[in-house]
C-alpha cells in the first residue's frame, strides 16, 4: 500500500479549486484554528484556536466587576471603537434599543495597562442618540479629544477626562461643568455657536460726566474779568444760573473759549487756559490760576463756554465696534458674536469751510460701558472681548475674563473701557467666520494634519424662496437734539433688506430678500432721525429653523460733505463755488453735488439741489483774478470829422476835459499805455455802451475849441487793440457834436486771502442755488462800509412839499469846486424821488422799472461853471458807477437788508423836466429791483436818508469766513459693481418673532437735523470711514435645500496642541476647506489617513489624496510631490474598478495595508503599497462572492487581529480569517463580534456591548461558548484513479476525531450538489478512536452507517439481496426467489424502490433462513408491501464491516473539542489503487 501525507505548511484554505485540484499545504476549510502562527515554536502546525474572556474589572484591590450588562436593563451593543494607544486604552460605544427599557448610551473605556473598565460618558436622557442598528462610521482620537460620527447625529466631540470625571455608573446621567449638571448636547457637539447677543457699547465723552465736561461746555455769565490776563494771574469765572451747578476736585483744570465776530465778517477767538484754586462742591463760580491766555483779550463783556480739560480722548481717529467670543475648555473658539454699532460721540455741527472739516464728528471717546454679553455657557473657560476698528480689518485682543463655572456660575459681566491700549491681533479671517459649517452628519471622519475631515455629508436644511417675503419700512422721527450727531440712516439711497436663518448651534443660510424687502430713503428725511424696519410675511420656518437674523444692502460707494466757503457769478451763466484746497480729492469733473444745507443757516435743502461740476480749477478762474477796475472817467464828445468813431478803424478821437477838470482821466492819456488798459464808451443819455476795447496808445494830440464863450478843450486820440466792432455803430454814427462817457479800466491781477488755500468747481445754478446760497452773499463778508464815502438827504430840512430832496457827497473835494453863495440851491446834488408836477409827496421807485434812480443837478447858477460843474460830477461819481455796492439807509438807523450792485450808469443830457431835474443828471441801474422792506417798502424823502457804499475788505491777520454755517454739498457716490454683499444688521433673533416688526438697530450716519449727514471722522478726506457694519453675508441663485454632498470632503482648522490651538470646530466657507471627488463612483464611504495622504473608499472606487502637498506631473506622465498650501492636493485614482460598497464597518487596517470589502462586486480587498488586491481571490472568491451577496446582514464588520496578524471579516454568524503570513484565508471563526481591535498586539472583539480579550487558555470557547476546531485536508494524489483509502493517521496531540468522505464521481470543478446531473453521493467514515504509534495515532478507516441520506449503490457495504417472491402483508416474513446472498447476516438493513421507484427502507434483519429462502424482520414493513418480482437491496453495517473507503480523493474533517491547546501537524493515509 502507498502511504500519502498532508501538511499545513501553506496555511490557508482554497474553496476555489476542484478538491482534486487543491495543492498539498492547503486544506478546503477550517474553523476556529491557527495555522503557522503560534504562542510557541509550532510554526506550520494547525492548532486550535485561543478563546477569549470578558474585561469587565470595575476596581481593583479587592476586584469589583461590572456583572451583566453593566447594570444597564438592556443588553447594549457595541457600535463602534477606537483605540488610544499612546495611552493604551481602547473605547467603544454602546447602544441599546430606543424603543426598550430605560434605553442608554454610553462610551466605554479599557485602561490595558490596569485591566479596569470605566464608563467615559453615560446617556439616559438619549442626548447622544445611539441606536444599535446604526454604528459608528468615523472616530479619531486627538491629545485626549474623542471625535466620532454616525450619520446620524451631529458629529461629536467630548474631552475624555472631562466626561470620565463625571461618570460615575452605568445608570446614572454624566455630570459636567457643575457635580448635578447633567451633560447636554451642546456640550458633545464638535460645533459651537457664537454668542447670541450683540455687545452695547455706550460712548461717554467725559470720565466725571456732567455739565461742563466732554461736548458739553457751560456757558458762563457775561462778564469782563478776563480781560488782558497773564499767566499766574488769579481770576474768578462766575457762572451762576448759566448751567447745573458742578462738582470737581481741586487743581481741576479747565479751558475758556470766546470769540468776536467783527463787522466786516473777520473772528477774533480767545481762550484762557488755569486750574481752580480750589475744589468745587455744587458751585457755580470759582476762582481760577491762569496758565495760558490769549494776548490783548479786550475789556468787553463776553461769554465764555467753559470746559473740563480731562485726559485725551481714546480711539480718536477711529468708529470703534467691539465684539466678544468664548474660548472653550477644549482650546476650541467660538465666532465672533454680532459687531457692536459704533461708538462715537458726535458734537454740534460746527464746519467751518476755513478748517476744512466737521468739529462734530471729532470723536470724543473717554470712556465705553460695554454690556450685553449673553449668559455664559458652562463649558467656557474665557471670555475674549474684541476691538475693531474701522481704519482696517484687524480685529485686536482688548480683555478677557477668566471663567470657572464652579466659581461663580454664569456670571453678569460688564465691561469700562478708558484706555485704547489694544492686545493681541485675532487673524483676520475670522471676520469671515459667521459661523462654523460643520456638516449637520457625516459618514465619514478622518483626522490628518492635525485637521478633522468629513465626508459624505449633510449640509443646509430647505427653505423655499418663494415662502419668505421681506417687508420693509421706516420711521423718520424728528431730531431730538438740535444740531448734535444722532444714529441714523442715510437718506437719498436705496436699500435692500434681507434675512438669514439659524439653526440651533448658529448654522447660517444665505440672504434670503424680496422685492417688498426694498426700501428707499428719500432726502426730504435728511434732517430726520431714521431707522428700518423689516418683518417677515406670515412665514412659517422650518422645524429646525431657531433664529433669524437681518441684513442691510446698500451697494453706493462712499460719499463726502464739502463745505462751500464762497460763490461767484460766472459771466456765462454759470457759478464758482470755492472749497478749501485740502477738499479736492473729494470731487472730480462730472461729479453730482448734492446742497444739503443753506448757507448762513441750519434750514435742510431737498428739493432740485443736485448740480454737476463742470470744471475744477486749482486757482481762482482768470475773471475772478483779472478785474478791470475804473481808473478814470469822463464826459467826452464827438468831433465834427466822421474820423472821429469810424467801425473797422481802431483809431478813435475824442474832446476831452482838461487837465484842472479831470487830472486822473487826463493823465491817462500823456503816454503809451500798458498792455493792461482798456476803454468803454456810454451813452450819456441813454443805454448804448460799446465793448471793451485794450489800448495800445493813447494822447491828446491837439486843442478843440468849444462853446460860447469859445473853450479849449483837449483832442484825444487812442489806438485800440482791435477795429471798432460794428455793434458799436451807434458812436460811429454821432453827427456833430454828441456828448458820450468814457470810462478807462485798468485790469489788475489780484490775490486776495479769499482764493488762497482754495480751488474752484464750476456749476450750473437753478434757482434752488440762488434761494439758498446766492441769496446769502448778497450782504457778503469780504466787503465792508466804505466810510470816506456817504451821500446824505438833507430833505429833513425841507419841507415836505418841496420839489426836490438834497443829497450831500462827503467827498466833495471843497478846494477844488467853490459852489456860489447865491441861486435858488444851496449847490447839492439832488436825487429827485419820482416826483411828478402837481404831486410831489409820492414814494421813491415808482416807475415801471424799479431797478434804476436817478441823481442829478438844478442849480442853474451852475450854468456858466462848466468845469467846475465836471469836477463835482468826478467827484461825486468817480466811486458810485458800475459795480460799486451800497445799501440804503433810512431814518430809523436801518439799512437796507441786502447789498444792491449798480450794474449801469447812464448820463441823461439836458435835464429830465418832468422830473424836476433842469440840468444834467445821471441814472443808475441796481442789479435788481428795489425791494427794500423799511416803511412797507416805500419809504418817504424824509425816511430816506441816504446811501451807504461798501468796498472790499483789507485783512491783516483776522480771519475770514464768508460764513460760519456755510452750505453744505454732499458728493453724489460714484457707480460701484453690484457687489450683492448684505450687512448684518442684528443679533439672532427668536424665529417666534419672525413676523413680528422688529426695528433694525443699524445705522450708517449720523444726522445733525439741518440736512447734513455725516459718516466720517471730522468729514475728512479718506479719513475712517463709520461704514454700514463689519461681516457681510450674501444670496445665493440656486435654491437653498438640505444636501447630501455624498462624494465630497469638508474639513476643520488646525489642532496644534503645543500653541494651544484647537480649531478643530472652525470650518470657515470662506476658504478652500472644501474637495470634491467624481460623483460616477458612488457616495464617499471611508476616510483613512496613511502616512500623509489621505485614502479616499468611495462605493465604486478608491483614491489617494495628497495631504499638504501636491503633484507637478511630467511629459512621461510621472510625478514629482511638491509641498502645497492646499490641505488637499492632487487626487490619484488607484487602478482596479473597486470600492468599499456601502460597508464602511468591514475597513481595518494595519500599518500601510488596509482591508474593506467590496460586496457589489463580491470581492475582499486589501490596499497596500503595490495598490489594490481583491484578496478574495486567493482561493475563496466563489466563497465570498456568494456569502456577501446573500449575507442578509446590514453590516459587515471588519477588524485586524495584530497578535496573529490577520484581517477578520464578520458575515452573518461568522467569521473569515486572512493572514498576511500566509497570504490567504486561513480559517472561519465561529464567533460573530459585534466589533474587533488590536491594542498592544492584543486582539479584543466586543459581544453584548462587553469587551472580551482574545488571551482565553480556554480554547475555542467564545463569549462563554465552547466551540470545535476542525479542518479539512484533502488527499487527491492521482486525481484520476479511484483509490481505496484503508486507513488514516495524524501527526499531533491527541484529541482529534476525523470523518472521511470520498468521491469517485469525476464531477465538475467546485463542490457539487445533488442537483447536479453527475452528482453521486460520497462514501463517508469515521476515525473517532486512535492507536498510538511512536507519537502518531493510527486506525482503519470505517465507512459511516448507511443511510438513506448516504445510500451509495456502489459503496462496499451495499449488495442485491434478491427479488421477492411473496410477501403477506402485515407478516414481517418475506420470501426469495432464489437464494439469498451469503453474506446477508441479521442486523443488516434492507431497501427496497417500490413503489414509485422511489428508494426506502423496508426493515431491520431478524432472521435469515437459507433453508427456506425467506428472511424475517424485526417490525413489519411500513407502508406498501413487496409485492412478486420486487428486487431488494441490503446495506451491511460499515462502521463493523469495512475494507477502506473507494473514492478518487478523500476529504478529512479533524475536529478537535478541547479546550486546551492541540496540535496537528500532518495527516496520512495508507491506500491502494483499486481494480474498479
Amino acid at each position: 500500500m502507498a502511504k500519502l501525507q498532508r501538511t499545513f505548511l501553506q496555511g490557508k484554505m482554497n474553496k476555489d479549486l476542484d478538491e482534486r485540484l487543491i495543492p498539498n499545504g492547503q486544506y478546503r476549510d477550517a474553523q476556529n484554528i491557527q495555522v503557522s502562527t503560534s504562542e510557541g515554536s509550532d510554526v506550520g502546525a494547525v492548532e486550535n484556536m485561543l478563546g477569549n474572556v470578558l474585561q469587565d474589572l470595575r476596581s481593583t484591590g479587592p476586584n469589583v466587576f461590572w456583572g451583566t450588562n453593566f447594570g444597564m436593563q438592556q443588553t447594549p451593543k457595541c457600535i463602534g471603537t477606537v483605540k488610544d494607544s499612546q495611552n493604551e486604552k481602547i473605547y467603544w460605544f454602546l447602544a441599546t434599543d430606543p424603543d426598550g427599557i430605560a434605553p442608554t448610551s454610553a462610551i466605554v473605556e479599557y485602561d490595558q495597562v490596569t485591566s479596569i473598565v470605566a464608563p467615559v460618558i453615560v446617556d439616559i436622557d438619549n442626548v447622544l442618540n445611539f441606536n444599535e442598528l446604526n454604528l459608528i462610521t468615523g472616530v479619531n482620537i486627538l491629545e485626549g479629544l474623542l471625535y466620532w460620527t454616525d450619520d446620524l447625529n451631529e458629529p461629536k466631540v467630548i474631552n475624555i477626562a472631562t466626561f470620565k470625571a463625571g461618570s460615575t455608573n452605568f445608570i446614572t446621567q454624566t455630570h459636567v461643568y457643575g457635580a448635578a449638571r447633567n451633560f447636554v448636547e451642546s456640550d458633545v457637539v464638535v460645533i459651537k455657536k457664537a454668542p447670541q447677543t450683540a455687545l452695547t457699547a455706550l460712548a461717554s465723552p467725559s470720565l466725571i460726566g456732567g455739565a461742563g465736561t466732554g461736548i458739553t461746555p457751560i456757558l458762563t455769565n457775561s462778564f469782563a474779568g478776563l480781560a488782558d490776563a497773564k499767566s499766574g494771574e488769579t481770576k474768578t469765572i462766575p457762572w451762576g444760573n448759566a448751567a447745573s451747578p458742578v462738582t470737581w476736585p481741586v487743581n481741576s483744570s479747565i479751558t475758556l473759549n470766546a470769540e468776536i465776530k467783527e463787522p466786516n465778517g473777520s473772528i477774533e477767538k480767545y481762550q484762557v487756559i488755569g486750574e481752580f484754586t480750589t475744589a468745587l462742591n455744587n458751585a457755580s463760580f470759582g476762582d481760577i490760576v491762569v496758565s495760558a491766555a490769549t494776548p490783548d483779550i479786550p475789556n468787553v463783556s463776553l461769554v465764555w463756554t467753559m470746559l473740563l480739560i480731562e485726559d485725551d480722548p481714546i480711539f480718536r481717529e477711529d468708529f470703534p465696534r467691539f465684539s466678544y467670543r468664548y474660548k472653550f475648555t477644549d482650546g476650541r473658539y467660538s465666532p465672533y458674536a454680532t459687531f457692536s454699532n459704533a461708538s462715537f460721540v458726535p458734537g454740534e455741527f460746527r464746519y467751518l469751510s476755513r478748517d476744512g472739516d466737521n468739529e462734530g464728528m471729532k470723536s470724543m471717546i473717554r470712556k465705553i460701558d460695554i454690556s450685553n454679553f449673553a449668559q455664559t455657557p458652562f463649558d467656557v473657560k474665557e471670555i475674549e472681548v474684541l476691538y475693531k476698528g474701522s481704519k482696517s480689518n484687524n480685529v485686536y485682543l482688548i480683555e478677557s475674563f477668566e471663567y470657572d463655572f464652579s466659581a461663580n456660575p454664569q456670571p453678569v459681566l460688564s465691561l469700562a473701557l478708558t484706555s485704547g491700549t489694544l492686545g493681541r491681533v485675532i487673524e483676520s479671517v475670522q471676520l469671515l467666520r459667521l459661523f462654523d459649517a460643520v456638516p449637520k452628519k457625516a459618514k465619514a471622519q478622518e483626522v490628518i494634519g492635525n485637521r478633522v475631515i468629513y465626508g459624505n455629508y449633510l449640509q443646509n436644511y430647505n427653505i423655499s424662496n418663494s415662502s419668505v417675503d421681506v417687508v420693509a419700512s421706516q420711521i423718520n422721527a424728528t431730531h431730538s437734539a438740535q444740531y448734535f450727531g444722532l444714529a441714523s440712516v442715510k437718506t437719498d439711497r436705496e436699500y435692500q433688506i434681507g434675512i438669514t436663518f439659524l439653526d440651533d448651534y448658529g448654522r447660517e443660510s444665505p440672504v434670503f430678500t424680496s422685492a417688498t424687502g426694498a426700501i428707499s430713503l428719500d432726502i426730504a428725511n435728511s434732517f430726520n432721525v431714521n431707522s428700518i424696519t423689516a418683518q417677515l410675511n406670515a412665514f412659517t420656518a422650518p422645524a429646525e429653523i431657531k433664529k433669524f437674523k437681518y441684513y442691510v444692502k446698500e451697494p453706493s460707494a462712499e460719499y463726502y460733505n464739502i463745505a462751500l466757503d464762497r460763490y461767484y457769478d460766472a459771466k456765462d451763466g454759470g457759478a464758482w463755488l470755492s472749497f478749501p484746497s485740502s477738499e479736492i480729492n473729494k470731487v472730480r469733473e462730472g461729479q453730482y453735488i448734492i446742497l444739503k444745507k443753506q448757507h448762513d443757516t441750519n434750514v435742510p435743502v431737498t428739493i432740485n439741489n443736485k448740480y454737476k461740476i463742470l470744471d475744477i480749477s486749482n486757482e481762482a478762474p482768470e475773471f475772478l483774478t483779472s478785474q478791470k477796475i475804473i481808473k478814470a472817467r469822463a464826459v467826452g464828445s464827438t468831433l465834427t470829422t466822421q474820423l472821429d468813431f469810424e467801425v473797422g478803424n481802431s483809431v478813435v478821437r475824442f474832446r476831452g476835459p482838461t487837465k484842472v477838470s479831470n487830472p486822473i482821466f487826463y493823465d491817462s492819456f500823456v503816454s503809451k499805455f500798458n498792455t493792461n488798459i482798456y476803454i468803454r464808451f456810454e451813452q450819456e443819455v441813454g443805454s448804448a455802451t460799446t465793448a471793451e476795447y485794450r489800448v495800445i496808445s493813447g494822447a491828446q494830440v491837439g486843442i478843440v475849441a468849444f462853446g460860447a464863450p469859445s473853450v479849449d478843450y483837449p483832442l484825444f486820440e487812442v489806438q485800440l487793440a482791435e477795429p471798432l466792432k460794428a455793434q458799436d455803430t451807434w458812436i460811429a454814427s454821432f453827427s456833430g457834436i454828441a456828448d458820450f462817457l468814457a470810462l478807462v479800466f485798468e485790469e489788475t491781477h489780484i490775490n486776495t486771502s479769499e482764493f488762497q488755500g482754495r480751488f474752484f468747481a464750476k456749476i450750473n445754478p437753478n434757482a434752488t442755488f440762488y434761494d439758498n446760497v446766492a441769496a446769502a452773499f448778497s450782504g457778503v463778508a469780504n466787503l465792508v462800509e466804505d466810510r470816506s464815502l456817504f451821500i446824505s438827504n438833507d430833505a429833513p430840512t425841507l419841507s415836505p412839499n418841496s420839489f426836490f430832496g438834497f443829497w450831500t457827497d462827503s467827498n466833495i473835494n471843497t478846494s477844488v469846486f467853490n459852489p456860489p453863495a447865491t441861486g435858488s440851491g444851496t449847490a447839492k446834488p439832488e436825487l429827485p424821488w419820482e416826483i411828478v408836477p402837481g404831486n410831489p409827496g409820492l414814494p421813491p421807485f415808482t416807475y415801471s422799472d424799479k431797478s434804476t434812480f436817478v441823481l442829478g443837478f438844478a442849480d442853474t447858477q451852475w450854468a456858466s461853471a462848466v468845469d467846475q460843474e465836471a469836477n463835482f460830477k468826478y467827484q461825486t461819481y468817480t466811486q458810485f458807477i458800475g459795480g460799486a455796492e451800497f445799501k440804503f439807509k433810512y431814518s430809523d438807523g436801518s439799512v437796507s437788508q441786502n447789498i444792491y450792485r449798480l450794474i449801469h450808469v447812464n448820463g441823461i443830457a439836458g435835464g429830465q423836466p418832468t422830473l424836476g431835474i433842469q440840468e444834467d443828471a445821471v441814472k443808475y441801474f441796481m442789479d435788481r429791483d428795489f425791494d427794500d422792506t423799511q416803511f412797507n417798502g416805500t419809504p418817504s424823502r424824509q425816511q430816506l436818508q441816504g446811501i451807504v457804499l461798501f468796498r472790499p475788505q483789507e485783512l491783516e491777520d483776522q480771519e475770514l469766513l464768508s460764513s460760519s454755517n456755510p452750505a453744505i454739498f454732499e458728493t453724489e457716490p460714484q457707480e460701484q459693481a453690484d457687489l450683492d454683499l448684505f450687512y448684518e444688521a442684528t443679533a439672532p433673533i427668536d424665529i417666534s418673532d419672525v413676523n413680528t416688526v422688529q426695528t433694525l438697530n443699524w445705522f450708517n450716519v449720523y444726522s445733525f437735523g439741518n440736512g447734513v449727514e455725516s459718516d466720517r471722522i471730522r468729514d475728512d478726506f479718506n479719513a475712517p470711514l463709520l461704514g454700514d457694519g463689519v461681516r457681510v453675508s450674501s444670496t445665493i441663485e440656486k435654491p437653498y435645500v438640505e444636501e447630501r454632498v455624498a462624494s465630497g470632503m469638508i474639513f476643520s482648522g488646525i489642532f496644534n496642541s503645543i500653541s494651544g490651538v484647537n480649531n478643530t470646530n472652525q470650518f470657515l466657507l470662506a476658504e478652500n476647506i472644501t474637495k470634491n471627488l467624481n460623483p460616477t463612483y458612488g457616495s464617499l464611504q471611508k476616510l483613512h489617513a496613511r502616512d500623509t495622504d489621505l485614502i479616499a473608499l468611495l462605493e465604486d472606487k478608491c483614491f489617494r489624496i495628497l495631504a499638504n502637498k501636491d503633484a507637478l506631473y511630467n511629459a512621461d506622465g510621472s510625478t514629482n510631490v511638491t509641498a502645497s498650501n492646499n490641505v488637499l492636493g492632487q487626487t490619484v485614482p488607484f487602478v482596479g474598478e473597486y470600492g468599499i460598497s456601502k460597508n464602511p464597518e468591514s475597513f481595518a487596517s494595519f500599518g500601510f495595508r488596509s482591508y474593506f470589502t467590496d460586496k457589489a462586486r463580491g470581492a475582499v480587498m486589501r490596499l497596500s503599497r503595490d495598490g489594490l488586491t481583491d484578496i478574495g481571490d486567493k482561493g475563496m472568491s466563489y466563497f465570498f462572492q456568494d456569502r456577501l451577496k446573500t449575507n442578509v446582514s446590514p453590516n459587515i464588520i471588519g477588524a485586524y487581529d495584530a497578535d496573529i496578524g490577520s484581517y477578520n471579516v464578520v458575515l452573518g454568524d461568522e467569521g473569515v480569517s486572512f493572514k498576511e503570513q500566509v497570504d490567504g484565508w486561513n480559517t472561519r471563526m465561529s464567533y460573530d463580534p459585534e466589533f474587533g481591535i488590536s491594542l498592544n498586539n492584543e486582539y479584543y472583539t466586543f459581544k453584548d456591548g462587553s469587551l472580551w480579550e482574545h488571551s482565553n487558555p480556554l480554547r475555542s470557547n467564545f463569549y462563554g461558548v465552547q466551540y470545535e476546531s476542525t479542518v479539512k485536508p484533502i488527499f487527491n494524489d492521482a486525481p484520476t484513479s479511484i483509490k481505496n483509502f484503508k486507513t488514516l493517521s495524524y501527526e499531533g496531540t491527541a484529541g482529534w476525531t476525523a470523518a472521511v468522505e470520498t468521491k469517485k464521481q469525476v464531477g465538475t470543478q467546485g463542490n457539487p450538489v445533488a442537483s447536479d446531473p453527475l452528482y453521486v453521493p460520497g462514501i463517508t467514515g469515521t476515525v473517532s478512536t486512535w492507536k498510538e504509534r511512536e507519537g502518531i495515532y493510527f486506525n482503519y478507516i470505517m465507512g459511516d452507517g448507511t443511510t438513506l441520506t448516504n445510500f451509495d449503490a456502489q459503496d462496499f457495504s451495499v449488495q442485491g439481496l434478491g427479488n421477492v417472491l411473496s410477501h403477506d402483508p402485515g407478516s414481517t416474513t418475506i420470501f426469495i426467489n432464489g437464494e439469498i446472498n451469503v453474506s446477508l447476516q441479521p442486523g443488516d438493513v434492507v431497501y427496497s424502490n417500490y413503489p414509485n421507484n422511489a428508494l426506502r427502507i423496508i426493515g431491520t434483519v431478524l432472521i435469515v433462513n437459507r433453508a427456506d429462502n425467506f428472511i424475517r424482520l424485526t417490525s413489519a414493513i411500513p407502508g406498501a408491501t413487496p409485492v412478486p418480482g420486487n428486487f431488494m437491496l441490503f446495506a451491511k453495517d460499515s462502521q463493523v464491516n469495512t475494507s477502506g473507503l473507494l473514492g478518487y480523493y478523500a476529504e478529512v474533517k479533524l475536529t478537535n473539542s478541547s479546550t486546551f491547546k492541540e496540535e496537528l501537524f500532518a495527516v496520512n493515509s495508507e491506500i491502494f489503487i483499486s481494480s474498479e
